[in-house]
Formats: structure tokens, C-alpha cells, sequence
């Protein structure tokens, strides 16, 4: 999306600020650009949050610790990492997404943590889209109400569906579709 303020982190605030004014509740999406840059773009929009829907490597730029240590993703640095980005906004839930599964730290709830899907190898056409498909999962199961838990499975499964294509919405279906893929998958066995 080109926006008209060069992408600096002044135009997110303010933006940000418009839509909160307006009742709408706030996401921020990231791409991939070098930690220092992503923390400073990033932490100046914690304020005018209500979810923040990250990876692992994002969070880690976010709140300047490390959470992947050699190649590996560290779930209680994650989690550790989740609660000091969630401190410093106005955040109600942090969720950090990784290949492993996702962990999502309620402001005033628990930390909620599940594997992702078992996807068989011969089913990866490219993961182009999947970080897009299990954030717009995760806020699809928060708009209708859903449990985290069952927002969290729901992401995984619409990544994982997602996986299955080399675009990055050709082979995401409807939201009963893409659990009932994972449920054929199974899930990875449970992490931390």
C-alpha cells in the first residue's frame, strides 16, 4: 500500500489516531525491513493499538531482545518480548505467529499457546502470504467473538491453507473450509 506521508511513522500515528477517533478498532501489518527500522516506525503507533498480529523475528525488532536464537524460535522470549510491546502500547492482545504455532499475551487474560498445522511437506507450493493469512484469521475469529483459542486455530489454519498456493489468496477458503483442512492435517504436537 503506498501512503502519502513516505511510510514514516508520524503518518501511521496519525492515521492510526483518525480510525481510533472513528470507533474503529486498529492492526498494524509489517513487512519485512531491517529490525532498527521496524522499531522505530513501529513503537510510536503503540499507543493508537488494540491487536497487534506479528512474527517472531517482528516482535524480537519491536521490543529489542532476541527471540530467535540460532535459526530457532524461542517461545518464553517471545513471550517475554509480547508483554514488554504490550507494556509500551495500548495493545489488548499481542499475538507472535512462528512455523512452530502462535502465542497470543492478553493485556488482562492469560497467555494463550497453540501449535500450528501439520502441513505434509508435498503440500507447500509457497509460503508467499501465510504471516497475511494468519493475521487475517486471527482478526476474523476476534470479530466474531471467538475465543483466543479458537481465533488462534483459525489462523493457523488459514496460513496453512494459504501454503498450499504460490499467490497469496488463491488457496485460502472460507473460515469452516480452512479448519476442516487443518483438522485433516492435525496439529503439530504442543510447544514450550
Amino acid at each position: 500500500m503506498d501512503v502519502p506521508w513516505g511510510g514514516e511513522a508520524n503518518g501511521w500515528v496519525a492515521t492510526l489516531k483518525k480510525a481510533r477517533a472513528a470507533g474503529l478498532e486498529t492492526n498494524l501489518e509489517l513487512c519485512s525491513i531491517p529490525a532498527e527500522r521496524q522499531a522505530t516506525l513501529v513503537r510510536p503507533c503503540l499507543p493508537y493499538l488494540d491487536y497487534l498480529v506479528v512474527n517472531d523475528g517482528e516482535i524480537g525488532a519491536i521490543a529489542g531482545r532476541p527471540t530467535i536464537v540460532e535459526g530457532r524460535t524461542e517461545l518464553p522470549a517471545c513471550i517475554a518480548a509480547a508483554r514488554a510491546v504490550l507494556a509500551a502500547g495500548a495493545m489488548r492482545i499481542v499475538v507472535v505467529h512462528f512455523p512452530g504455532g502462535g502465542v497470543a499475551v492478553e493485556r488482562d487474560g492469560p497467555v494463550t499457546v497453540k501449535p500450528s498445522v501439520a502441513v505434509p511437506q508435498d503440500a507447500i507450493a509457497g509460503a508467499n502470504g501465510a504471516g497475511d493469512a494468519f493475521a487475517a484469521g486471527f482478526l476474523y475469529g476476534t470479530h466474531e467473538g471467538w475465543s483466543v483459542e479458537r481465533s488462534l486455530a483459525l489462523a493457523h489454519a488459514a496460513a496453512a491453507a494459504s501454503l498450499r498456493g504460490m499467490t497469496t489468496t488463491g488457496t485460502v477458503e472460507r473460515w469452516a473450509d480452512c479448519l476442516a483442512l487443518a483438522d485433516r492435517w492435525g496439529w503439530r504436537p504442543t510447544i514450550g
